[in-house]
Formats: C-alpha cells, structure tokens, sequence
C-alpha cells in the first residue's frame, strides 16, 4: 500500500498537465473564433463600402445625364 500515495500524485499530475493542456487549445479556439468575427467584420464593413461606392456612382451617373434612379431598400 505504500504505492498509492505516489500513483495518487502522478495520478494528480497527470491530470494537471492534460487540464493545463485542455486550457491552452480552448485559448487558441477562443482566439481562433475572435480572428474569425474580425474578418468577418471586415468583409461586412468592406461590403457595404463597395455597394456604396457602387449606388454613389450610379447615382451620379444618372444625375449627369438628367435622370433619376428610384433608392432600393434592403430589408435584413
């Protein structure tokens, strides 16, 4: 019996480095999401930038050769 407390601390320590281990892959799946929700976001800003940029130029396209162009609304 004189070996259980030695297996009940490798035991321990065993689970703390796969506790230590579980740690650092949920910090990097974190990380991972957070870089995922950036770029996300920057590919939305850069969207909506560009169909700006696009509904800019129409609209001043049809002020130069006199026409107007009725505003399109999206919902969502």
């Amino acid at each position: 019996m004189s070996d259980d407390p030695i297996q009940a601390h490798d035991s321990i320590q065993a689970l703390r480095r796969l506790i230590a281990e579980l740690d650092q892959l949920a910090r990097q799946l974190e990380q991972s999401g957070l870089d995922n929700a950036r770029a996300q976001l920057l590919l939305l800003r850069k969207r909506v930038e560009l169909e700006d940029f696009v509904n800019r130029g129409q609209l001043c396209q049809d002020r130069s050769d006199g026409t107007t162009t009725m505003r399109k609304t999206r919902h969502g």
